[in-house]
């Protein structure tokens, strides 16, 4: 199967009255934006590790990876395999005494024990193609969209460009996120003048 690596760029607020949040990933070349929507909870176990920081008991990503750290089991990749009705789905490739062990997980899970373990992280052509956004040279300079978790208010959303607030907005009407899709509408309209 042809794979491409991602990395992950950062998390970024949508907007939501729910408290959703957009986890952005990009190819190796930075050529290619991956938003995948994902709660608050997802994007707390995703911004720790991004952040370097230490929470004072365990999150269950944490634990996860302790125990496994005691069973001498680690985790070796994340292939984010499927997108189907605005969903992704991921699996983990686990490795134990040799033997390969392939797990079904939510990608939002899947990345935050990616980030834990140091794995690689990859997904196919396809999905690259079906819900990548491709960003132009200046986006990809700046320097705030690589820092980790980044703080998104309706303001940094400004320098989005029209192609990845589009793919924003049409990933908030396949999961019917009404109110967060006329929001990145308003914003596209405002771009356009």
């Amino acid at each position: 199967m042809d794979r491409i690596k991602l990395k992950v760029l950062g998390l970024s607020y949508s907007m939501s009255p729910y408290g959703a949040y957009a986890l952005i990933l990009a190819d190796e070349q930075d050529i290619h934006r991956l938003p995948i929507i994902i709660g608050m909870a997802e994007a707390q176990s995703i911004a720790i590790p991004l952040e370097k920081l230490q929470t004072q008991r365990p999150l269950t990503h944490d634990l996860i990876k302790s125990l496994t750290d005691r069973v001498n089991v680690t985790l070796k990749e994340v292939m984010i395999y499927r997108l189907d009705a605005g969903i992704f789905y991921s699996e983990l490739l686990f490795e134990a005494s040799g033997e390969e062990i392939r797990i079904d997980s939510r990608t939002s899970d899947a990345v935050a024990l990616a980030l834990r373990y140091g794995s690689e992280l990859y997904t196919t052509p396809e999905i690259l193609r079906k819900a990548g956004v491709l960003v132009n040279q200046e986006v990809r300079e700046r320097q705030d969209i690589h820092s980790g978790a980044v703080n998104m208010e309706e303001n940094a959303l400004q320098g989005y460009t029209a192609e990845e607030l589009q793919q924003m907005m049409n990933e908030a009407i396949r999961s019917e996120d009404y109110e967060t899709a006329s929001k990145f509408r308003d914003l596209l309209k405002n771009k356009e003048k």
